[in-house]
């Protein structure tokens, strides 16, 4: 397989190379794993304060909404 992948003859810059793609494959899924995370987290946030609304800066509770006006 190593052959098929480099060729007969492995050049330095080629394994070099080869480590570096590998190096690159295991940050971009760590920062998918660290993306999942932030998501779950803004998902439970969000669904902790689903009938929570900001106004003027303060939290104001679901309850504590004017009614609409129509």
């Amino acid at each position: 397989m190593g052959k098929a992948l480099l060729g007969t003859h492995a050049t330095p810059s080629s394994l070099r190379l080869l480590d570096e793609v590998r190096a690159l494959r295991q940050r971009v899924a760590d920062l998918e794993r660290a993306l999942a995370a932030a998501e779950a987290v803004r998902d439970t946030r969000r669904d902790t304060h689903a009938d929570t609304i900001v106004v003027d800066g303060d939290l104001v509770g679901a309850s504590e909404r004017e009614p609409a006006t129509t």
